[in-house]
């Protein structure tokens, strides 16, 4: 199980477990209130989109080509000019 598994099994986990807090207050007709403190969804919130921009910058840095080292990316349907596809004519 690599990394990116344990992430995705820990979000279903955590929608598993709002829908039957959910469930439970439809079939109940109880309401929830948050009586925590104040400060604790701003916190939340931030580690939320902390979190976004973090995996959008790591995303970024792996796909995109760093001219220092010469290392390229291209787009899967652009074309070489040495790649010898079944459109290429000889």
């Amino acid at each position: 199980m690599g990394r990116d598994d344990i992430i995705g099994m820990l979000f279903v986990g955590l929608c598993a477990a709002i829908g039957a807090v959910l469930v439970y207050s439809i079939v109940t007709g109880q309401r929830f209130r948050f009586t925590g403190p104040d400060w604790a969804g701003t916190a939340l919130a931030i580690i939320f989109f902390g979190a976004i921009i973090y995996s959008l910058v790591t995303t970024l840095r792996r796909r995109w080509p760093n001219p220092m080292t010469g290392q390229g990316w291209r787009w899967p349907w652009s074309k070489d000019k040495n790649d010898s596809g079944p459109t290429s004519r000889s």
